[in-house]
């Protein structure tokens, strides 16, 4: 990145967005274009000449960013998403091109979300429904969260924020990250941190696991049948991560052989959930349809962050929030 002051970009936006946000963004470019491609829908046509465009804003989910072939000049690049997974081929990750996304933004609203969901099935709240729609009075079993040890799998901001939530509900909490050796310096809200050489370990001790792991070669599939089956015999699965960690028929095995007494999933390998898929079907089973993000300040949120990294992007400095590419976080 120069470091002397640039002229300024011009942006071309895949994203539907609010007018009073684009205003904002012409504040500082010298050409704004929106052509959104809306998620599940064919890859639009573009009508205007890409070559004369050095930022790209769209969604990591989805794109593959063929559209490079028409924008040579393209400099960077801005995930709407913390995921990446469609965008990280091999050959943006051996370009110059830097990619950002927007990390930090949901961390908070997936932290809120995973308390939800261990709650929920702590108390048993997805068979209290099902009970309630039929009428049933019946009582059912529960699980204290206090004293019970959560293993958090990914341990990173978002993984760091339900760390918080679950320690002021008294429960012990385990990391588990590819860093272990790396600490918050101001709080520490962690029992002990782990590295991902000993996340059987992890699995063994843990009452609740839950899943904050990025889609990486490393964790494609990573929960597979071995895998799960070490995880404690009675205990509760929640993934805020990415569904192609998991195998899926694998998970569906040990959450009907009881080994696995319930889940709450929120990411899945294709999405929307297919309405014939069992996740629907399974009564131990919560499934949300990818909202653990969600917020009433996520947007604002996002564009606060992305309006930050244009200004730095037009004054010639350091971004925020850079991928490694090859890691793929």
């Amino acid at each position: 990145m120069p470091s002397s002051k640039k002229a300024a970009p011009s942006l071309y936006v895949r994203v539907d967005i609010p007018e009073k946000y684009i205003n904002e963004f012409k504040e500082i470019c010298s050409e704004v274009v929106v052509e959104p491609w809306e998620l599940g829908e064919p890859e639009p046509q573009t009508t205007v000449d890409l070559s004369k465009f050095d930022v790209l804003y769209t969604s990591g989910l989805h794109d593959n960013l063929n559209i490079l072939k028409k924008a040579p000049k393209i400099k960077w690049i801005h995930s709407d998403s913390a995921g990446m997974e469609a965008m990280l081929n091999e050959g943006i990750q051996n370009s110059d091109i830097i990619i950002t996304n927007v990390k930090g933004c949901t961390s908070v609203p997936i932290a809120e979300h995973t308390i939800a969901m261990l709650s929920s099935l702590a108390r048993g709240v997805h068979t209290i429904i099902r009970n309630q729609i039929n009428k049933n009075w019946v009582e059912i079993p529960v699980t204290d969260l206090e004293n019970a040890t959560v293993g958090i799998i990914g341990y990173g901001d978002i993984g760091f924020e339900i760390a918080k939530r679950c320690k002021v509900l008294g429960m012990k909490v385990i990391g588990c990250r590819r860093n272990p050796d790396k600490r918050n310096e101001e709080y520490e809200p962690a029992d002990l941190i782990m590295g991902m050489d000993q996340v059987d370990e992890v699995l063994s001790q843990s009452d609740f696991i839950v899943l904050a792991l990025p889609f990486t070669k490393e964790t494609s599939y990573f929960f597979n049948k071995e895998r799960l089956n070490k995880m404690k015999k009675g205990s509760y699965l929640v993934n805020v991560g990415r569904g192609n960690t998991i195998v899926d028929g694998d998970l569906i095995e040990c959450l009907s052989n009881g080994h696995i007494a319930g889940a709450a999933l929120d990411v899945f390998e294709v999405e929307p959930l297919p309405k014939d898929h069992p996740f629907w079907q399974l009564e131990n089973v919560i499934v949300s349809p990818h909202n653990a993000y969600n917020s009433s300040k996520h947007l604002d949120r996002v564009m606060e962050l992305f309006l930050q990294n244009l200004k730095l992007f037009s004054e010639g400095k350091p971004l925020i929030n850079v991928v490694h590419k090859q890691l793929g976080y």
